[in-house]
């Protein structure tokens, strides 16, 4: 089955069991790493990841479904279970990323050093973002939800997530920019 096949989506609606593991297998790495970047704890990131999964077959058995894009509306179910998980805790939510990008620096310690170095003020700047900008700048560009999926994830029309993506990238631009303006002065 290809998920471009508008058979399949349908059939993934009509919960057939074979469509629905294609539709697990396909968006469980994204959602998962979603998560992970949005909660610090392995296990708890598992734990909200499978709740990502059994309220998509609950709203699948409602009759509930995506409209435009499959990963933009789990990937919104995927932001609400943050989402809840932060109210049931009451607490800020501390983030992680993803370590992808440091394993190109594996060969040589020095720019090992340089790439850590470079994700920690990646990571502090992600931060310091507005939830819904650092929501955008994940889905978009760690896993390449288009802009139609990702309003639909937050709920937001194409132009006010193009919006949110600019604000936010001129954001980490000015605090990049910042952030290395301070390292040249010590």
């Amino acid at each position: 089955m290809d998920l471009n096949n508008e058979q399949w989506l349908i059939q993934a609606q009509q919960l057939d069991p074979t469509a629905l593991k294609m539709l697990h297998a396909q968006f469980y790495g994204p959602v998962a790493r979603y998560i992970r970047f949005k909660v610090s704890d392995p296990q708890t990131a598992e734990d909200l990841t499978g709740e990502v999964f059994v309220r998509m077959l609950e709203g699948l058995k409602r009759g509930q479904g995506w409209r435009d894009s499959p990963k933009g509306w789990i990937m919104g179910i995927a932001r609400n279970v943050v989402v809840d998980h932060y109210r049931r805790r009451a607490r800020m939510p501390e983030t992680t990323l993803d370590d992808r990008l440091a394993s190109s620096a594996e060969a040589d310690p020095r720019q090992k050093v340089l790439q850590n170095e470079r994700l920690e003020q990646l990571r502090q700047a992600i931060a310091r973002l507005t939830d819904e900008q650092r929501d955008v700048i994940l889905m978009r560009f760690m896993e390449g939800v288009d802009i139609k999926g990702v309003a639909q994830a937050i709920q937001k029309t194409p132009g006010a997530v193009k919006g949110l993506q600019y604000r936010a990238l001129r954001a980490l631009a000015e605090i990049l920019q910042e952030s290395t303006d301070n390292t040249e002065s010590i």
